[in-house]
């Protein structure tokens, strides 16, 4: 896979001017298009029989929406430069299920590290959801960088089809990469987490990818493992599988994906 089409998504309220340009940089390095995104939706729902006062409420909200949304555009497009192919995606609707709809025009999702949705979704992307739901890899990009660099990276690898699918999106990035680590969790079963890890280790390095391997004890759970691996390493990007167990489940017991969302200081690239 080539990364030809990125789609950035943005919260409403506010278009981060590191993250377009780390876009841009992305865009450029790939020789990609890019689009800027973003949605809001009114929380008020106008429906027969709801009254004046809701109506009234619900239009209000609307017009405030449709004027942000014009707003951002303005922002987005004065953050990029004019030799850059780009594109502009501005809606009413849930942000998240807005992102997932445009996610079939893309070959990479970049979002920005954000905190728990306090809105219900209604102004702010919801990246779970994207992650589950949109069916292309997701950047999440570490908090006011403004450039990926992706010279030395960490697979977060566990033999999973969430896992096996991230090295095959995150192909165009590995390749470019100087030193790229597979680093296995052992959890117990050291020698098939080992024999997976080499399998994967011989897979990549025959798509010419610079793979290595090794196995790391579980220190203080796998995301903090993984994170000071990468330390470490030197590493900038993180690639891993998303969700290999529900959503629901690691937001009552945890896992590693609800950790490495929380981890705002690394770019993380994840597909589910």
């Amino acid at each position: 896979m080539e990364i030809r089409n990125i789609v950035v998504g943005l919260t409403i309220d506010l278009v981060d001017p590191d993250l377009v340009a780390l876009a841009v940089d992305l865009a450029q390095q790939h020789k990609a298009s890019l689009t800027g995104f973003t949605a809001a939706q009114p929380p008020v729902v106008a429906s027969v029989g709801a009254g004046d006062v809701a109506a009234t409420l619900y239009t209000e909200q609307l017009n405030e929406i449709e004027a942000s949304v014009a707003a951002a555009r303005e922002k987005f497009t004065a953050l990029v430069p004019a030799s850059l192919e780009h594109k502009w995606s501005g809606r009413v609707q849930q942000p998240s299920l807005g992102l997932i709809d445009i996610a079939r025009t893309a070959d990479l999702i970049v979002i920005g590290s954000q905190g728990e949705t306090r809105d219900a979704g209604y102004r702010t992307i919801d990246i779970g959801e994207v992650l589950l739901g949109a069916g292309r890899p997701v950047l999440l990009a570490a908090a006011g960088s403004t450039q990926l660099k992706a010279d030395k990276i960490i697979i977060a690898w566990k033999d999973t089809k969430e896992a096996r699918r991230a090295i095959v999106d995150a192909l165009p990035l590995l390749k470019a990469a100087s030193d790229v680590q597979v680093v296995v969790i052992d959890e117990g079963n050291l020698a098939a987490e080992r024999a997976s890890m080499l399998d994967a280790v011989a897979w990549l390095q025959s798509h010419d990818v610079a793979a290595r391997g090794e196995v790391l004890p579980d220190e203080g759970g796998a995301a903090q493992s993984i994170t000071s691996a990468a330390q470490t390493m030197g590493a900038d990007l993180i690639v891993s599988g998303a969700y290999g167990h529900s959503r629901l489940r690691q937001w009552l017991i945890g896992g590693m994906t609800r950790d490495l969302l929380a981890t705002p200081g690394i770019h993380r690239f994840l597909s589910n």
